[in-house]
């Protein structure tokens, strides 16, 4: 919380806070924080964060450069990837890591629904509870032009 209240970084384009247990509450505040405009890339793999942690993610326009969104080895379950998949914020991200994060097949139906990642070139989905009928919608999605791996 004291990073995001800090105007020293606001030069930053790399932020790797991945493992710093700060869950939803730290989430929270880096999303109210309007001390990362030239963000590009944000790492908060394994920081205990949950959907309401995405939720505040999601509905934050701080990161108007954002490229790369690394959330991995997280618990934002449907409700987080239904919040991210509902964003207007992220229109240049072009890597999103959700890598095991308790998404079911109805937050990936949300995801694959969404037209909101227009330049999503690699998305990872591994170690998640999506199963066919999630697959299948996604696969069937025409919003991912660019997706290649």
């Amino acid at each position: 919380q004291a990073l995001a209240a800090s105007s020293f970084f606001s030069n930053l384009t790399l932020l790797d806070a991945s493992f710093n247990c700060f869950g939803s509450a730290g989430t929270r505040a880096l999303a109210d924080s309007t001390f990362f405009p030239n963000l590009t890339s944000l790492n908060v793999t394994g920081s205990e964060i949950e959907s309401a942690g995405m939720e505040a993610l999601a509905a934050s326009s701080s990161f108007p450069k954002l490229t790369l969104l690394d959330v991995s080895l997280n618990e934002i379950g449907d409700a987080g990837i239904q919040a991210l998949a509902a964003s207007s914020f992220f229109p240049i991200l072009t890597s999103l890591n959700l890598m095991d994060n308790q998404i079911g097949a109805a937050g990936m139906q949300a995801f694959a629904s969404s037209s909101y990642f227009p330049k999503l070139t690699s998305l990872n989905l591994n170690d998640n509870e999506i199963w066919a009928a999630g697959m299948e919608t996604f696969s069937a999605s025409t919003f991912f032009p660019k997706l290649t791996s």
